[in-house]
């Protein structure tokens, strides 16, 4: 709730639709371009409003929170992130289970409208480049090796861009 004309913690992050841990991590990150606070009380730092909400505003556009998409639920990105790297992990075994391997892609091509409806930013776009490689149903998940051990990378760019990991 906002208070005169000032900001804490849990006002900016309900004017963001973002929890309280997410903005304190941003913070004590310095992430995100977040100003410095205009004091600092013993309950937290606190922003005059002129000084905070042009900030929200920026970031709520940049982050696709305004209005449009939300950005990927941490649910969303461990799910994906799980059945990528499993789906590499059945990749490496020998002999090849092609059985195996086609429905572990086909597990992580479901999740492909949801990643979809997601907001365009970073995460959003790594979470679509992690499951562009199984979105063709037809394609033989045995002869996605390498495109799928070379996105692991990709698997780590999640948790870095995901304060929540």
């Amino acid at each position: 709730m906002l208070v005169g004309d000032f900001y804490g913690i849990a006002e900016i992050a309900d004017a963001m639709g973002l929890s309280r841990q997410l903005v304190t991590v941003w913070r004590k990150r310095r992430s995100h371009g977040i100003p410095e606070p205009d004091a600092e009380l013993a309950s937290g730092p606190i922003w005059r409003k002129e000084t905070v909400e042009p900030w929200i505003e920026r970031t709520r556009g940049r982050l696709g929170l305004a209005g449009g998409p939300e950005s990927a639920s941490r649910s969303l990105r461990l799910r994906v992130c799980r059945r990528v790297l499993r789906l590499a992990a059945l990749m490496l075994e020998e002999p090849q289970r092609p059985r195996v391997l086609n429905e572990a892609a086909a597990q992580l091509r479901d999740l492909a409208p949801e990643i979809d409806q997601t907001a365009d930013d970073v995460v959003g776009a790594l979470l679509r480049e992690l499951v562009e490689p199984v979105r063709d149903p037809d394609e033989a998940a045995e002869l996605l090796r390498v495109p799928i051990i070379e996105s692991l990378p990709l698997v780590t760019a999640v948790a870095r861009n995901s304060p929540d990991w």
